[in-house]
């Protein structure tokens, strides 16, 4: 079974996409909120360097104390400042725009590093929260500056609730796309496992209406070979109990000897074994192994008449897989016995391997008999079969072994043309 291009693994693709799409939005915002935030930060830097230029001006005009506060008091006004004070190196106030308001502070030493952990250095501009200090050189003096609390609090307050938005929403919606992925992908998954266990090829196109229809199919085809196979148990017991019945009158009679009915009692403990065989569950031995040397181990164990004429299209390349090597030489020799009993005097087999998009291939092609268009959903059944003293369980052990190993098996033929048997693996 490969499952390259499939319908779930291109669901499974899109809906990363569109997670990876949601995240890459949300992440996305926060970037452009942070930015949004810095340029406003930016911003109110910018404004306190302007008024600090502007009362450096004034300092520098040789205004009187009276003009000076005038203008000093406007500039304050103007820019909605909460607090603008200007100090001399040594902490001394020169101006307190709240000395305006009522002359609630005096003008005494101010406390330069209160709000910061240091003082600047000359010509450096300190902020913390919305309270900036700015050291200038000429003339030597300190500029402290805060902005009204509702400007940068309101501001902040709107960041914060932006932020915990992104984060909530970013929270539900992976919630909800985990939550519908999860319902989507159940039933989905389920029809996955009950595909890849009939050896169907899943397809983009009504894959869930197709893969059912070939599931029932399947389960129709199955159906009939439980009737097959209790048919065909029902015939050679009834076979074989009569033979010994007749036989036990023979031996009464003194007609024949007791060993004849032992000899079919053996036939029919043969027949048990190798049903018991075919329905015991196989114990794989996975390993890396290469499809062009299991088809040499095959090849080496069965023997083909010189009247048909082998011939081998290797792959040039090892084409490794993952796989019991025993069960898939055991496999690929039923496959060479049905083509060597499918040729009827001189004929030839052909072998090849080599890739097939992600998968390897090997293929099976005789010139023989060939399989009727309407028993070719039936020859990997059990116990079907045209041989006179075939039981058919060849090819069955055949699809048994590739269902195990999630191969594709398909047949292509034409009665009296030849029939090509393909095993498709995952590589």
């Amino acid at each position: 079974m490969k499952f390259s291009g499939s319908y779930p693994r291109d669901i499974a693709a899109i809906a990363a996409i569109f997670i990876v799409l949601i995240l890459f939005v949300a992440g996305f915002n926060l970037y452009v909120s942070f930015q949004f935030r810095n340029e406003f930060v930016e911003y109110g830097r910018n404004n306190v360097k302007a008024i600090i230029n502007v009362g450096l001006d004034y300092l520098n005009g040789g205004h009187n104390p009276r003009e000076l506060n005038s203008l000093l008091r406007n500039l304050s006004q103007s820019f909605n400042l909460e607090h603008l004070v200007i100090a001399d190196t040594l902490g001394n106030r020169i101006y307190d725009s709240w000395t305006h308001l009522g002359g609630l502070v005096p003008l005494t030493e101010f406390d330069l590093s209160g709000d910061f952990q240091r003082i600047p250095d000359a010509q450096e501009l300190i902020q913390k929260d919305n309270a900036f200090i700015f050291r200038s050189i000429e003339p030597p003096a300190y500029f402290y500056v805060s902005l009204l609390p509702a400007y940068t609090v309101v501001f902040g307050n709107i960041f914060r609730w932006h932020i915990f938005y992104i984060t909530i929403s970013l929270v539900f919606t992976s919630f909800l796309g985990l939550f519908l992925l999860r319902n989507l992908f159940l039933p989905m998954r389920y029809v996955t496992n009950l595909a890849r266990d009939f050896g169907i090829e899943m397809k983009k196109e009504d894959f869930v209406s197709a893969t059912f229809d070939e599931v029932y199919r399947k389960l129709k085809l199955r159906e009939e070979m439980l009737v097959e196979f209790s048919a065909f148990m029902a015939h050679e017991f009834r076979n074989s109990l009569g033979a010994i019945i007749g036989l036990a009158r023979l031996v009464e009679k003194g007609k024949k000897p007791g060993s004849e009915i032992v000899k079919e009692c053996r036939n029919m403990e043969e027949l048990i074994t190798r049903i018991l065989e075919y329905s015991k569950p196989l114990s794989l031995n996975v390993a890396e192994t290469d499809l062009n040397r299991v088809l040499d181990d095959a090849l080496d164990r069965i023997t083909i008449p010189k009247r048909i004429q082998v011939v081998k299209n290797p792959a040039p390349e090892a084409l490794l897989i993952k796989g019991d090597h025993e069960l898939l030489i055991v496999a690929v020799c039923n496959l060479l016995k049905n083509a060597r009993e499918a040729v009827k005097g001189k004929g030839q087999i052909e072998l090849t391997t080599g890739r097939k998009e992600k998968a390897v291939f090997l293929a099976v092609k005789d010139d023989g008999v060939g399989i009727d268009a309407g028993e070719q959903d039936s020859i990997f059944n059990p116990f079907f079969s045209r041989k006179a003293e075939g039981m058919g369980l060849g090819l069955a052990y055949v699809r048994k072994v590739a269902e195990e190993h999630g191969i594709r098996i398909s047949v292509q033929s034409k009665k009296g043309k030849g029939a090509t048997f393909v095993l498709e693996i995952p590589a």
